[in-house]
């Protein structure tokens, strides 16, 4: 709980809301067509829609915002898309 949550990669925020399930989330967009989301996320996440980051810029910290996983320890949703497909994160992560 509280730990930092950075960016994967240089992009925007394109959009930031509250989930029913999931909680505070974050989507930045990158380059090349594929988006990463970022889930349970504290309350107010430290970047706003429209934001430009850089790989490694904190976006929020982990928190307690999924209604779904109100029992479990604190996490983060992490997930990437090519356009609406779901894809493995490995794949851009370094």
């Amino acid at each position: 709980l509280g730990d930092t949550v950075k960016a994967a990669a240089d992009g925007s925020v394109y959009t930031v809301y509250d989930d029913e399930s999931l909680g505070t989330t974050v989507v930045l967009r990158h380059d090349g067509g594929y988006t990463t989301h970022y889930s349970n996320l504290a309350e107010l996440p430290t970047v706003s829609v429209g934001d430009s980051v850089s790989a490694g810029d904190v976006i929020g910290a982990v928190g307690e915002t999924a209604l779904l996983e109100s029992g479990e320890e604190p996490h983060l949703h992490f997930a990437v898309y090519s356009g609406s497909t779901p894809v493995d994160p490995t794949e851009y992560l370094s």
